[in-house]
């Protein structure tokens, strides 16, 4: 509902009345002149084309009947012209004084020259007179033109000129409307309506002047209470008329509501247990919690501090960050062993992420530490009281695979007592039991104490050309070897040892369910997502139960007579290590598949120094 005691309304009255009303009476006045103006030279239209009218019958003659008569048909141009004015003089002259202030004349096409009664014999037209001939001649009806107003107006009119039904020319007829005084009459009027338009707007400024004072005066008010709001919220604008009176009411509530919410956040960040750090696109700190604090060892008051003047010497994390703001991407999880100033080590995961508007513009950068040092003791422990477990099977199956080859032993010892004469194939047999005991011992202790990783970036794809090449010779022309490298494969982070035992385990396993020949395939993935890649082995052999499928893993557990279960359970353990993953696919009779998936770069353990395949 419109109010008039509002600063706003009072002020939008004062210009309305003052600044528009005399606009409107000014444009008022403007079109009558202007309508005015339009009757004036329509009526001067017609005056010029009755002129026309009237000198085109005056003379029935031809320009070529005139030149005839008077022996001049084959002289020059310069004599035809001066004959033609000769005899057409009389004529001009007696419309000129019928119509005083017009002038008229002829144009003969064939001549290129205007008629005017006039003793100049050369082309004595213009340019814009040329075209209104020509257009003239082309649309074969009469035309009018206004142009010139700047110096009071010209009006011309042409007409076709016909003889003995032939085109001879134009008739033209002008008239300098400045005679009149029209143009400066109206000049007059237009330069008063401007003037008083102007007194408006200066009268207009003037009344309003006082309110807006007083209008600035209570903005200034407001401009110095959010200046102090930036840094207190409770404090609140005084009250004011009006608009602006609503206005800092309205900033008021804001003012409660923010303060509502930062009291909460702040309340919340207090209470997480996660460690959140945002920086702004300056590298500025805007938000730090007291885990943030704990867990990074912070300098205390590290608000609208650099990020890289907070941390710690030695602390990971700031090259973390710059990666994160300088390459635009995130970090997920990444596994941090940090020995904070307090000395205590943590174990720490560590994610960053860019922060973007709704126009997709960085607008900065967090950074969330979450502490699993608790955690991870807790999954140690279970993980020790599940290596227990596998001890205790691992016993059980060491006796198992022992007694056998010790039981063929003795068996041959206790028959040499007896005839004192060991056979050569006696020997044999012992001299293979000899060497699976010993296949089985390095087995267990690699499986019990696995060495050390050394860890680098290695081309898979070369890795499998290796392991490919060494089994094809082993076996000329008895499986077909197939292989799908990935192309433009990045390099893995990995141990090149393992990984090759890794490798020689699951084909040596593919060959072994083919015992007959068949198909071998190994193939190199890269997923660009999760920045892994997958390499699979592939064979067309009689293939896995589903019940063995569990246990495949399992130390000890092989479908294999002879196996020692053992592999597949080292495979497992290696690629743990790596921070990947294994898995086995199988239907019996059609073949088996194994994937395993490695990292392409050292990020997933961001920070670590070496890692072992246990």
């Amino acid at each position: 509902m419109f109010k008039l005691h509002g600063f706003g309304n009072q002020l939008l009255v004062v210009i309305a009345f003052l600044l528009v009303v005399p606009v409107i009476v000014t444009l008022y006045m403007l079109h009558v002149i202007k309508n005015s103006e339009l009757a004036l030279v329509e009526n001067q239209k017609a005056k010029l084309l009755r002129a026309v009218d009237e000198l085109d019958l005056s003379t029935g003659e031809s320009f070529n009947d005139i030149l005839k008569k008077h022996g001049a048909l084959n002289e020059p141009k310069a004599e035809k012209v001066r004959v033609l004015n000769n005899q057409l003089k009389t004529h001009i002259a007696e419309i000129m004084t019928r119509y005083p202030g017009v002038e008229v004349g002829f144009y003969s096409s064939e001549l290129d020259v205007m008629l005017d009664g006039s003793e100049n014999y050369e082309e004595n037209f213009s340019r814009r007179r040329k075209s209104a001939f020509e257009k003239t001649i082309n649309q074969q009806e009469p035309m009018v033109q206004t142009f010139g107003r700047s110096v009071g107006g010209i009006l011309e009119a042409y007409k076709p000129l016909y003889r003995h039904s032939q085109l001879q020319g134009v008739i033209w007829a002008t008239e300098n409307l400045s005679n009149t005084n029209y143009y400066k009459k109206f000049k007059q009027v237009e330069q008063t309506s401007y003037a008083i338009i102007i007194m408006g707007i200066v009268f207009g400024l003037g009344s309003s002047l006082v309110l807006m004072q007083k209008f600035v005066k209570y903005v200034d008010q407001i401009k110095k209470g959010l200046q102090t709001l930036q840094f207190d919220l409770k404090k609140t604008l005084p009250p004011a008329p009006g608009e602006l009176g609503e206005i800092s009411k309205a900033i008021n509530r804001l003012a409660i509501r923010l303060s509502d919410v930062h009291k909460y956040n702040e309340i919340m960040l207090a209470t997480i247990d996660d460690g959140l750090l945002v920086v702004d696109s300056r590298g500025k700190v805007v938000i730090a919690n007291s885990a943030a604090t704990r867990i990074l060892g912070l300098l205390p008051d590290s608000l609208e501090k650099k990020y890289t003047d907070i941390f710690p010497a030695d602390s990971p994390f700031p090259s973390l960050l710059a990666r994160t703001i300088e390459e635009h991407r995130q970090f997920k999880d990444v596994k941090v062993k940090w020995v904070s100033p307090s000395r205590k080590t943590l174990e720490l995961l560590a994610s960053t992420a860019v922060l973007m508007d709704s126009k997709q513009e960085i607008i900065g950068t967090v950074l969330c530490c979450r502490d699993v040092t608790e955690r991870m003791r807790l999954e140690e422990r279970v993980y020790r009281q599940e290596r227990l477990a596998a001890l205790g099977k691992l016993v059980a199956g060491v006796a198992h695979e022992i007694r056998n080859p010790l039981t063929s032993i003795s068996c041959y010892i206790q028959l040499w007592q007896r005839h004192n004469n060991p056979s050569p194939r006696s020997l044999a047999t012992m001299q293979q039991e000899v060497t699976r005991l010993d296949t089985l011992v390095n087995q267990l202790l690699y499986f019990a104490k696995p060495a050390e990783a050394k860890f680098s970036t290695q081309n898979l794809n070369q890795l499998v050309e290796k392991v490919l090449q060494f089994f094809t010779e082993l076996y000329p022309g008895k499986y077909t070897i197939i292989k799908s490298l990935a192309v433009n494969l990045p390099p893995a982070w990995i141990d090149p040892e393992q990984i090759e035992r890794v490798l020689m385990n699951l084909i040596f396993n593919a060959i072994q369910a083919m015992p007959d020949g068949g198909r071998l395939e190994v193939k190199t993935v890269y997923d660009a997502v999760t920045g892994a890649i997958t390499t699979t082995v592939s064979d067309s052999g009689c293939g896995i139960a589903p019940e063995a499928l569990s246990h495949l893993f399992d130390p000890f557990y092989s479908t294999k007579p002879k196996g020692t279960g053992l592999g597949l359970a080292i495979a497992y353990e290696i690629i743990r290590a790596h921070g990947g993953n294994i898995e086995v696919e199988s239907k019996p009779g059609q073949g088996t598949t194994f994937r395993f998936f490695v990292q392409t770069s050292r990020e997933e353990n961001y920070g670590a120094k070496s890692y072992s395949c246990s």
